[in-house]
């Protein structure tokens, strides 16, 4: 009788420890899935980018600095910049997911110095960083 007890209680400790997982597990992704990083401040950008050392390298060499461009990236997004022209590299090894990374673009208020960063918001980290020197050409 007591084999049969300690049997009956075992079975209904795993049943609750599997219901409590599921039940975690499950909200966990009905979170990931209900953020919506449109809705990201800029304030937030710039807690998520200083964590980064190279970013907040730049930050700290330029105090003037703007968020020129936010782009949330999309599945096509990634691809298109993957076979694209110009900063190829930023778009490599991300994986193909829809609002899942941000491409946010840096730079100081005299135009010739910027950052391009892509923000993974499912690590809520700073995937890639590049820094880039603008050149403007004039006709006098």
């Amino acid at each position: 009788m007591k084999k049969n007890a300690i049997y009956f209680y075992a079975i209904l400790l795993a049943i609750v420890l599997i219901a409590t997982a599921d039940f975690f597990i499950y909200n966990q992704k009905s979170n990931e899935e209900s953020y919506n990083i449109s809705n990201v401040s800029d304030q937030q950008i710039i807690s998520i980018l200083s964590q980064n050392s190279d970013a907040v390298e730049y930050i700290k060499n330029h105090p003037d600095f703007r968020i020129q461009n936010k782009t949330i990236l999309t599945k096509d997004a990634i691809i298109a910049g993957q076979n694209g022209v110009n900063f190829r590299e930023v778009y490599q090894e991300l994986d193909l997911q829809d609002n899942r990374y941000m491409r946010v673009d840096l730079t100081n208020v005299a135009g010739n110095k910027g950052l391009i960063t892509v923000i993974d918001f499912k690590t809520k980290g700073v995937s890639k960083v590049y820094g880039i020197l603008l050149l403007k050409a004039g006709i006098n």
